[in-house]
């Protein structure tokens, strides 16, 4: 099973929709977030059919960014918990397996530095409502060390110290990656060429322990400035629907 996230940066590009639409159907995620979609709620659902998606949910932005949606496949029941303009947050149960539901929340940071302690204060928020196994992927808009971050200026290390205060305080562990080390390119050339490592995959401990193999995977897109992000994960728990029958002599 995976789940993909990914800063499209505009599904009113043909373009996308088709980059999108061609991802999906190699990589056939159970769940899947887009984020700065720059057209209506209504828009990103309509696209549930076409991505061969079995539900979906989406938000309106208040400003020029568009909204936030989510996709879930018919492999996972997903139950909406809460949701606003920068994040939705469900529970998700895997149909085919004997495994207890786990939670996915997907979450799109503050894009102006001034804003960003409201992203981490909204983190904490939902760290403090019950949960057992957690899972958190999407546009942090922050780096947490300064070797995630490429440009001839440095970024400020406060940002970056407080996007790992947060995620100490809510007990995030990294995911890790593999593929490319930079999940955002500004795609300028010379000096004011700039990278970072934006978007990424987080998880408490109980969901590492639910999982015996997860692998996040930085995948490069023509369509967007960002990479797609995709986490493969592997239940310890083994499928009802893929018991071997004993064969009686």
């Amino acid at each position: 099973m995976s789940c993909i996230s990914w800063n499209c940066r505009g599904l009113g590009n043909p373009k996308a929709v088709r980059e999108l639409h061609s991802t999906v159907k190699i990589e056939g995620p159970a769940l899947l977030f887009v984020m700065e979609t720059k057209i209506r709620a209504k828009r990103v659902e309509d696209l549930q059919s076409s991505l061969g998606f079995a539900g979906s949910f989406a938000v309106d932005s208040a400003g020029l960014s568009g909204s936030i949606g989510m996709f879930w496949s018919r492999d996972v029941s997903v139950e909406l918990k809460n949701y606003s303009q920068r994040h939705i947050d469900v529970l998700v149960t895997n149909k085919l397996l004997n495994s207890p539901p786990w939670r996915f929340t997907s979450f799109y940071g503050a894009p102006r530095a001034e804003e960003r302690h409201h992203s981490w204060r909204f983190l904490r928020s939902l760290h403090a409502i019950p949960h057992d196994a957690w899972l958190c992927m999407g546009d942090f808009n922050e780096t947490l060390y300064s070797n995630e971050h490429f440009s001839h200026a440095a970024r400020p290390e406060r940002q970056m110290r407080a996007f790992r205060e947060v995620t100490n305080d809510i007990s995030f562990q990294d995911l890790g990656w593999s593929g490319t080390a930079y999940t955002w390119d500004n795609r300028q050339s010379g000096v004011d060429n700039v990278k970072a490592r934006l978007d990424r995959a987080f998880a408490n401990e109980n969901f590492r322990q639910q999982f015996q193999y997860i692998r996040v995977q930085h995948l490069s897109s023509v369509e967007s400035d960002h990479c797609f992000v995709v986490a493969e994960i592997k239940e310890t728990f083994k499928s009802r629907s893929r018991a071997k029958k004993q064969f009686r002599y």
